[in-house]
This record gives structure tokens, sequence and C-alpha cells, in this order.
């Protein structure tokens, strides 16, 4: 039977149509097939790569500016370090210090790329200075040197203490060190410096004689009785030609009881002061009672009983700087035997004209021609007062006359005793004015100045003795 044209097309268009949605569909999944397929291969090799990413990280390693290695973790390069550090602190004795810094820059390498820790304590090595730690010392923020250790500079201080902390014990004398320290602020302070920097065991003992042997100090001593240049210059430890230095515009021969003279000392640059506390005997002074006489001249004194010390067990605490006394405290004192008072007699009648007065006048008028002291090779026990001849010479004091004649050298003398334990000559006279046993005053024209005797020229030769010894007569007079 046959069919009618519309029936036939319209199945012929359903099959196309059919045949068309087939082909778009097959085209979909293709294109579904291809982005799956390139999301999974996308995966994969971002997978990969983060995996190889991960694998290759590291850091390269700087000392400063110089790269000295590539490695994976920081950790490595610390332990290299710190391993340097210990080798030197072990090889020298000391705290050491690099002079350099690790810096890390974050890289990627292979295994085969990477620096082992050998060769990075190698590099370390190569690459750097290094500085210890030591200790600087310091007196009052002078600075006395750089030491390795706290037990070098108790070296020093120690050898300084070393001459003061031997306690002297005696039968009369027992003592117990308590306490040393020194007066002085002493400083420790940490620093940083070159190996080879600090003291070496020469200069420490160089160090403690610099320190004992200290600096130079005016000092002023106050003149005594009986003291010159030279004995001043001898308890010192000086010379008379720097005490000269040391005073300008002071006459030697002018010095007097009272006068200043100054000079220069040697002070330790540390002062070791230590405490003791002690126990000893001592003597203690007797009370004296005077009582007036007018039988004796006001100049005249008499002992009729004669006192007796005391005697004390003594308890204190002593401080002393550099072994000289500078502070006691009497902690405990028990009387053992009571001193015994002395009695004096004291004159009260008037003194005669001849009598000394204890004070020396000038005995002439005239310049100093010579000096007390060494001159030509000898002794020059006077001075001399030149002027011209029959120039009158008067006693520097009352006395009686104990000689008055011609003497060897002196020439025409005269010796006066003032009866006080002072004598006075005036040697090379050309005339005699007064003879042995009379009695002079202060101020009587003995004699006038002339040269005999062993002279050069018209001059009074003066001297002063005490107790039988020459003294300089420029104390007395001047």
């Amino acid at each position: 039977m046959k069919q009618n044209s519309s029936s036939l097309n319209f199945d012929d268009n359903r099959r196309k149509k059919t045949h068309k949605n087939k082909k778009n569909n097959n085209k979909f999944l293709s294109i579904i097939v291809v982005m799956v397929l390139a999301i999974t291969i996308a995966s994969v090799s971002y997978v990969s790569y983060s995996i190889n990413e991960e694998k290759t990280r590291g850091f390269d390693v700087y000392l400063g500016d110089n790269h000295i290695g590539t490695i994976r973790t920081e950790d490595l390069a610390h332990e290299a370090y710190h391993e340097v550090e210990e080798k030197l602190t072990n090889t020298y004795d000391m705290e050491v210090v690099l002079d350099k810094e690790l810096t890390f820059e974050p890289t990627h390498a292979k295994d085969e790329e990477l620096t082992e820790k050998n060769e990075l304590v190698r590099n370390i090595e190569r690459n750097i200075n290094f500085k210890v730690t030591a200790l600087e010392f310091f007196v009052d923020g002078e600075s006395f040197g750089i030491f390795k250790s706290e037990d070098e500079i108790n070296f020093v201080l120690d050898r300084i203490k070393e001459p003061f902390v031997n306690v002297i014990e005696s039968e009369t004398r027992k003592s117990v060190l308590t306490k040393v320290e020194f007066l002085e602020n002493i400083e420790m302070k940490p620093v940083e410096v070159n190996y080879g920097d600090f003291v070496n065991e020469e200069e420490m003992i160089q160090l403690v004689e610099t320190i004992q042997q200290g600096k130079e100090e005016m000092r002023t001593h106050t003149v005594e009785v009986g003291e010159s240049y030279w004995i001043i210059a001898r308890m010192y430890e000086t010379t008379v030609d720097e005490l000269i230095e040391a005073n300008p515009g002071q006459d030697p021969q002018k010095l007097k009881p009272g006068d200043e003279v100054n000079l220069f000392v040697p002070v330790p640059l540390l002062t070791v002061v230590t405490y003791e506390e002690v126990e000893y005997t001592e003597a203690t002074d007797y009370p004296t009672e005077v009582q007036q006489d007018s039988s004796m001249y006001k100049n005249q004194k008499k002992v009729v009983v004669k006192g007796v010390k005391g005697i004390s067990e003594i308890v204190a605490n002593e401080v002393k700087h550099n072994g000289i006394l500078a502070d006691r405290e009497i902690i405990e004192e028990i009387v053992i035997e009571e001193p015994k008072k002395e009695i004096v007699l004291q004159g009260t009648k008037e003194l005669p004209k001849t009598a000394a007065r204890g004070t020396f006048i000038v005995p002439t008028r005239g310049r100093v021609s010579s000096p007390y002291g060494m001159r030509g090779g000898s002794m020059h026990r006077g001075i001399d007062i030149a002027n011209s001849v029959g120039t009158p010479i008067y006693a520097a004091d009352g006395g009686r006359v104990t000689f008055s004649g011609y003497k060897g050298s002196y020439g025409y003398m005269v010796e006066i005793s003032h009866e006080n334990g002072y004598t006075t000559r005036y040697a090379h006279a050309s005339k005699l004015l007064v003879k042995s046993g009379d009695r002079v005053y202060q101020g009587q024209h003995i004699a006038n100045m002339g040269s005999t005797g062993r002279s050069t020229g018209s001059h009074l030769h003066f001297e002063v003795l005490v107790n039988g010894v020459n003294q300089n007569p420029s104390r007395f007079i001047y």
C-alpha cells in the first residue's frame, strides 16, 4: 500500500533530527572527556611540582658577606657555628666570641648541591676572626690592663696585699687580722678583645711593682729642732738637691724649727687597708706636779720625785693604711700598775744678766761668705760671716767663757758654755775682750773680727754645738 508523501517527510525529518542529536551528544561527551583529562593532567603536574618544590627547598648560608654553603635547614649551620666556638673556647680556655654572624637566604637545591656540616665548619674557620671575653681592671676609673680572668687580677691584688697581711706578734702584743680591703674603688669589667691583647705574666709582675712604687706627691714636713735638709733627705730617702728643687725661695742655711719643707714622696697607687683586733701592754704616762722654789732661777728646774709610768693591758681595733696606723678604737683597758706622780721644782728667782735666754742673736754684722756643710771635700762645721777687721763680735747668748785664746786653725777664739746644753764658738778674731771663767751676757762685746789661724780674709767663724755635737748655726740665728 502506497504511503502518502507527508508521512514519509515526517519520518525522514525525525531520523535526521535524531542523527543530529546523536552527533551533538557525542561532541559534548568528547569535550567533557578532554576537560577531565586536562584537569587530571594539571592536578598530577601540580602535585608533582609541589612535592618537588618542598623537597628542594633550602637556604644559602652567609658568614658576614661570604657565602659558605647551601643547606636544607638553618639548624645545621648553627650547629657548625657553635662547634667552631666550642673548639676555640677549649683551645684558649676562654669564652670566645666570633666576629661575624650567620645570615640565611631561601633557595632551592638538589641533595647533591647541599653542603655537609664538616665543610661548613671548615668554611666558618676560614672566614672568621675571633675575640675572647676578658676582664679589664680599673682603679678609681683608671684602666690598669686587660686580664684573662678574675684569678689573674686577684694574683696582682694579693701580691700588693702581701707585705701588709703578715701580722707581727711579740710577747707584749697579739694581733688577729679580721679584714683586708683596698681604699680605692676596684672594678673588673667584661670586655671583648683580640686574643693576645691581655696582660701576660711578666707584665703582671711589672704592674705589681708599678702600683707599689706609685706616683710622687707633694708632702709637707715641719722642721723639728736639730733637723737640716740633709737629715730630712735621709728621713724620706731623697736627696738635698731634690729638696732644694721642691722648695724654691727657701734658704737651706736659714732653716729653723717650725718651718715647712715641701718634698715629693712616692705614694702607692693602691692603699691596702687592714683591720686588726689587737691586745697589747702599754706604758701610761705619769702626772707631773710642779712646785715653785724661790731659791732657783726661773730657767731652772729640778726633779725631786721621779715619776714612774703605769702599765695597762689594752684591747683595741686598729685600722692601718699600707701598714701605717690610721685609726685606733680602744675597746677595753685594764690597769695593771698605776703610774706614780713626778714632782718638779721650778725656780721663781729672776735671772741674772749673764744667764742664758735660750735664744741666740746674730753675733756680728756682715755677709755669710761660707755656709754650714761640705766644703772642699771636708765638713765646714760653722758659718762664716765676713766683714772688715775690727768689726765687733757679740755673745749670742749669756753664759760662762770656757776658753779664750789662740787655738790652732781657729786662731784667736772665744768659747762660751750657755749652761743649757748649748755651746758657741767665735774664731779668727783679731782681738779678744774676755778671758776664760768670765760670765758674759747676751749681746756683750767679746772680741773683734780678724783673720787669724787658717783664714783667707777677715771674717767670723761661728759654731753652735748641742750637747757637744755641731749644728747648723743658721737654724738658730736667722
